[in-house]
């Protein structure tokens, strides 16, 4: 992506897409990246999403990585846009790799539920909200 209105805190960041000048993102399941890479944490990801209980669609479908994002935000950076949703997945984990207060200001995930957003105050680092994916 171009780096015209990137700003100065991400342009060394590594991306393939930026959705702001404030926010960019790498996709870590191109090319198997993150399997090949991290194979222990790829399976342990995928045992955690397999273990949680409740409805995840059919149960005769197997689970599988379709989409991995590294998202990277500067200050004022986030996925604000209300038209973003993951279409084409069943499930979505979200996992905070930074530490609120120390590494970063904020940190809260939104999602929406019957078209409300649902806000979802940042934990600790390494915490994880598994949600149905949104679909618009």
């Amino acid at each position: 992506s171009g780096h015209g209105a990137l700003g100065e805190e991400l342009r060394e960041v590594p991306h393939d897409v930026c959705f702001s000048g404030s926010h960019v993102a790498l996709y870590l399941h191109r090319g198997g990246q993150l399997r090949a890479a991290l194979p222990g944490l790829h399976a342990k990801l995928l045992r955690a999403m397999r273990a949680q209980p409740g409805d995840w669609g059919d149960p005769s479908s197997p689970l599988r990585v379709r989409c991995i994002e590294l998202h990277s935000y500067s200050r004022g950076g986030g996925l604000l846009e209300a038209a973003h949703r993951d279409n084409g997945s069943v499930l979505t984990l979200s996992v905070l790799l930074s530490a609120p207060g120390r590494e970063h200001a904020g940190g809260e995930l939104v999602t929406y539920a019957e078209g409300a957003p649902v806000l979802h105050a940042a934990q600790g680092r390494g915490d994880a909200l598994l949600f149905h994916s949104e679909r618009l």
